[in-house]
């Protein structure tokens, strides 16, 4: 018999969301009996019944289908009589298939009187009753985003500048890379490249878990240089290098902040045994148009230059990432969404996807990963795949209401742009000539097609979310309603006139991280 749990929706879509359902409904149509009942989960139960007149029609279509799969002597295929294949078969096997056959036709037929908008497929639950059958299906509804206050949102955005302190960083560390390492006998000083071995065990570990965090661990760090609050393995450790010499060692404890980028780790003391390997003086070139030529520049203003125009592209990436996190974070905790379990479930599939391609990048598979940082794949899921599947799924749904609402509109030539953009991007990828193998050329280019225009979207909406978090919107409004003030000659009985609000032209915002999926 075929699978039942996997039932293909053929309903009728209609535009509007799904219609609000009384904890239980009963209905006759197509001589079917069926109820529906919502769940906690964005779902729907909808028990079927189907009358016993109809079903002898699905049982001798069940015969009928029995004889044309089989041989029956003295009968061509299909045409034994229904008493012959009872006889053959027995009850059971035309009832079975009578139940499958009357399924996939049910189904579809509740669906569209139901007049139900399914997010995908529904399911069979159970076969409550087999002659005639009664069936309970579970039909996963469109998602519903209710925005509610989102024009109230309010989020200023407040770019920082790039300063000297910024470029100048950089530069050293630029200088840093081209320096060249002498080895000393003498106390390690500030700014000296110092190699260690390291040991290191937790005080108190937790049950379960393994006490000893490093062994003999190699590391090397610029005295100084490891102030990130990511800094290996905590930040300042370099600090406790200074003074060393080559061969020395000493013991010392650390504890990790709640707020450790090790998570296991946070709020734990851990033993630190440390060895100094070497210490080495580093030899700085001296920052002038030889050092500005050496890194690919003709000078040092052009150097700068382009430091400048790095960082504040990535800062600005990094910025608006940070920015319309939270401004989506507080439109979602006003909100009301609700969507079934599926779809959460693709979107965790989707981000462990993209992040086995991640992995996959740096020539690590999931299992390594996950054997190397102790952690069972059940809880990796759980804890770090779908807090993030969740967060991205609804910021996606967000997005997409708030386009709707506001009306938002591509222009076909900036989409033709980015489209062009992606086909040269794609092109550029190692990977291009693999998935032409695998893709026709048309296959390519829909869905180039379609990523780019998804993109596009999400980039005039982000944009418009901003406006409004800016109260650059209600502005607008206010200046459009508001009459302008009369000049004395036009107190007069003329016929008046008015001043045309601007609207202010918007600048175009790309934000990678935050586009749903393409």
């Amino acid at each position: 018999m075929a699978d039942r749990r996997d039932l293909e929706s053929r309903a009728v879509r209609r535009e509007g969301s799904n219609p609000s359902f009384p904890m239980e409904i009963i209905k006759e149509v197509l001589k079917l009996k069926f109820k529906t009942k919502e769940m906690n989960d964005h779902q729907l139960e909808i028990t079927v019944e189907i009358e016993p007149k109809k079903f002898e029609e699905f049982k001798r279509r069940a015969a009928r289908k029995i004889s044309s799969q089989t041989k029956i002597a003295g009968f061509r295929s299909g045409k034994a009589p229904y008493d012959v294949v009872k006889r053959l078969y027995g009850d059971d096997a035309i009832i079975e298939e009578a139940i499958e056959l009357s399924i996939h036709d049910v189904y579809p037929k509740v669906i569209q009187e139901s007049e139900l908008k399914p997010f995908g497929p529904g399911s069979l639950d159970e076969v409550l009753k087999k002659d005639p059958p009664k069936f309970r299906f579970i039909v996963p509804l469109e998602p519903i985003v209710d925005l509610k206050n989102y024009l109230d949102i309010r989020h200023s955005y407040d770019l920082p500048e790039i300063s000297n302190d910024d470029i100048n960083k950089v530069i050293d560390n630029l200088q840093l890379n081209y320096s060249t390492a002498k080895e000393k006998s003498e106390k390690s000083v500030i700014g000296d490249l110092v190699a260690v071995k390291m040991d290191a065990v937790l005080i108190e570990p937790d049950e379960g878990q393994e006490a000893e965090i490093l062994k003999a661990s190699p590391h090397q760090v610029v005295i100084g240089k490891d102030d990130e609050d990511t800094s290996y393995p905590f930040p300042h450790f370099s600090k406790k290098l200074t003074g060393r010499e080559k061969g020395s060692e000493f013991e010392f404890t650390h504890k990790y902040s709640k707020n450790s980028g090790f998570e296991k780790l946070q709020n734990k003391t851990a033993n630190f045994k440390v060895l100094i390997d070497n210490v080495k003086e580093l030899e700085k070139p001296e920052l002038n148009d030889d050092f500005s030529k050496m890194v690919g520049f003709e000078s040092m203003e052009k150097l700068k230059n382009s430091i400048q125009d790095q960082l504040k592209t990535s800062g600005k990436e990094e910025f608006d990432n940070k920015y319309f996190d939270e401004v989506l974070e507080k439109i979602i905790q006003g909100a009301e969404i609700k969507y079934p379990p599926q779809m959460l479930d693709n979107e965790i599939t989707d981000v462990l996807r993209n992040f086995e391609v991640e992995l996959a990048g740096r020539n690590m598979d999931l299992p390594t990963y996950l054997k190397l940082n102790k952690r069972e794949k059940e809880e990796f899921v759980e804890k770090e795949i779908e807090p993030a599947a969740k967060k991205r799924l609804e910021q996606a749904l967000v997005i997409e209401n708030i386009s709707k609402l506001e009306n938002i509109e591509l222009d076909q030539a900036e989409l033709q742009e980015e489209y062009s953009r992606s086909i040269i991007q794609l092109q550029a990828d190692p990977n291009f000539n693999k998935l032409r193998k695998e893709f026709t050329i048309k296959k390519l280019s829909d869905v180039t097609a379609m990523q780019s225009a998804t993109r596009l979207m999400n980039r005039r909406t982000l944009e418009k979310i901003k406006a409004i978090a800016n109260d650059e919107i209600v502005k607008e409004t206010i200046e459009e309603e508001k009459p302008a003030l009369p000049t004395p000659e036009e107190e007069k009985p003329t016929e008046s006139k008015s001043k045309e609000a601007k609207t202010p032209e918007l600048k175009e915002n790309s934000n990678k991280n935050l586009i749903h999926k393409d």
